[in-house]
């Protein structure tokens, strides 16, 4: 066996248990594990904490040169992805954990990654193939006697079960969930594992009793929001034993629905408000019920501007991540309340909206299936130029965060790189360029002319560009400069100059003897949390729109 070779510690924080802490100091040859463990604690505290640890974990397991440790940190890590909302990524490490299963023969843990694909293929709309991988992990499991994995797969059929209305079913899951519960191996995982029988038995309950508020059966109701009772309470009890941050955030919800169907508004509202204060503590966009409780809660109340503000709010997130089903039903959420208030134009439009993104959903739903037959190819192409598995690893890490044409970090890696400023105070500069008319580059000359003019740009940006700071390929023809810790009367000026040297730099060397320009539009944030992030790019690219309406090769706002 060829020796370890050495590691930077991974900071630990300093809230850690003191179990994974002493777990972590002992291990030897598996520090990748103990690194996971890590990150599975605060996946469910914190998930600014947990993606580093993954990371650590991720680069433990190759250095250890260990394919089974890697395959399970990558299926952990795609977990964490999915609750920050970067279904991407996730995707991309589900892929290469599959190929290395495959690779190394590790049939025993493919139950595990097509859990964690089934959850991320849900999240992004895709039901049908979040059920075929829940079957093809439930088989798997049942073959290699893996109760943990097993136990999984209940949870996230039940889950699934519910998202499609078939809350019998789901019911049917748990149960087996709860027949499995005594046969799993550690006391730590029968307490999880407790805790999702209970909270998922809780929304299944809840939708059941407003299932028989609809179709008018007031018994049945009742019965299930007795139900709904007890299971909540017996989540709150495991959670005393065992905090999580996520099962405690979905609780409060079905907590505030569980009020408002019993007409107690105040109770409904210190839920919700509670539901709302973890999803901010845990920095995740996974889940969007804090922010559709809060609009369901401000509705019954009579407070609509507020109701609109969290539906918006709630969309917005979704949009952002490209989760169209989540998406529609917000859309329609949004409808019906216009439709409440008498404002029946806004309905209509509303529901227009939604029609109109059920294509976008179907075009999202080919674009994952695409992307994962290009995965494919281009993790051979990793095996193919590596010297080691590992180095093939790391090589479709490299790719999947680099822009290929320009070498730029792509969307992918400035994700990525941008929550190394996110513990930062300063001003962050973010500006967007965006080449002028670039259209008739490709048009009247080719499409490998604009390859190479894209290039170019890149590089002289590059070669310009503060120490510290990010260029990444933002779109097409667009770039987008992060600048950390920016003065704010500096700002203007940078750009100004980078604009001016585009336009001033001699472009001879390209084809066709061209004239290139840019456009340019900035933001200056202070506050660094995502949230802020977000809205930083919008006014970005507003200010870029601006800039190309008022004549193109300029900045806006001027100086």
């Amino acid at each position: 066996m060829k020796p370890v070779r050495p590691l930077e510690p991974v900071p630990v924080p300093p809230d850690a248990p003191a179990h994974l802490r002493e777990a972590l100091a002992a291990a030897r040859t598996d520090l990748a594990r103990a690194y996971l463990a890590l990150a599975r604690h605060y996946r469910d505290h914190s998930l600014a904490a947990a993606l580093p640890l993954a990371q650590g974990a991720l680069e433990a397991a190759l250095s250890a040169e260990a394919p089974g440790a890697t395959v399970e940190v990558l299926a952990g890590l795609s977990f964490i992805e999915v609750a920050q909302g970067r279904q991407e990524a996730a995707f991309e490490h589900l892929a290469l954990a599959l190929d290395l299963a495959h690779q190394h023969d590790l049939r025993h843990l493919e139950s595990q990654v097509r859990n964690a694909r089934a959850v991320a293929r849900l999240t992004a709309g895709d039901a049908v193939g979040a059920r075929r991988d829940l079957l093809d992990a439930q088989a798997l499991a049942q073959a290699a006697g893996d109760l943990v994995d097993l136990a999984y797969t209940y949870v996230n059929l039940a889950f699934l079960e519910n998202v499609t209305g078939q809350h019998e079913e789901a019911l049917h899951q748990l149960n087996l969930l709860e027949e499995l519960l005594p046969g799993l191996p550690e006391e730590a995982t029968r307490q999880t594992m407790r805790l999702y029988l209970h909270e998922n038995r809780a929304l299944t309950y809840l939708n059941l009793a407003r299932q028989a508020r609809e179709r008018g059966r007031p018994e049945a109701e009742a019965e299930a929001r007795a139900r709904t009772h007890a299971a909540i309470q017996a989540v709150r009890g495991g959670l005393a034993l065992q905090p999580a941050g996520l099962i405690a955030l979905t609780t409060e919800t079905h907590a505030a629905r569980l009020a408002l169907l019993e007409g107690d508004l105040d109770q409904a509202q210190r839920h919700a408000e509670a539901s709302l204060d973890h999803h901010t503590q845990l920095g995740q966009q996974v889940y969007l019920e804090a922010y559709l409780v809060m609009a369901e809660v401000s509705a019954a109340r009579g407070h609509f501007g507020q109701a609109h503000a969290h539906y918006r709010a709630a969309l917005d997130s979704a949009r952002q991540q490209g989760r169209h089903r989540e998406t529609q039903e917000i859309l329609r959420a949004m409808a019906r309340l216009h439709e409440q208030q008498g404002n029946f134009p806004a309905a209509l439009a509303t529901y227009r909206d939604a029609l109109e993104r059920a294509q976008h959903a179907l075009d999202r739903l080919a674009h994952i299936e695409q992307r994962n037959a290009d995965l494919s190819r281009e993790l051979r192409q990793a095996r193919a130029e590596a010297s080691t598995w590992q180095d093939s690893v790391r090589r479709a890490e490299t790719q999947a965060r680099q822009d290929p044409l320009t070498g730029l970090l792509n969307r992918r890696g400035l994700q990525d790189s941008l929550a190394q400023f996110q513990e930062g105070t300063g001003p962050l500069l973010l500006a967007l360029f965006d080449i002028d008319d670039f259209k008739s580059v490709n048009d009247h000359h080719s499409h490998a002319v604009g390859d190479a003019a894209l290039q170019a740009v890149a590089a002289h940006l590059s070669a310009l560009i503060p120490p510290g700071s990010l260029l990444a390929r933002y779109g097409g023809e667009e770039f987008l400069l992060v600048v950390p810790d920016m003065p704010p009367r500096q700002a203007p000026a940078l750009v100004e100059h980078l604009r001016q040297a585009v336009e001033g730099h001699d472009w001879a060397t390209l084809p066709g003897e061209l004239t290139l320009t840019v456009s340019a539009g900035y933001a200056l944030i202070e506050d660094r949390h995502a949230e802020a992030l977000r809205a930083g790019l919008e006014q970005a690219d507003e200010h870029l729109y601006r800039a190309k309406r008022a004549g193109r090769n300029q900045v806006h706002p001027p100086l």
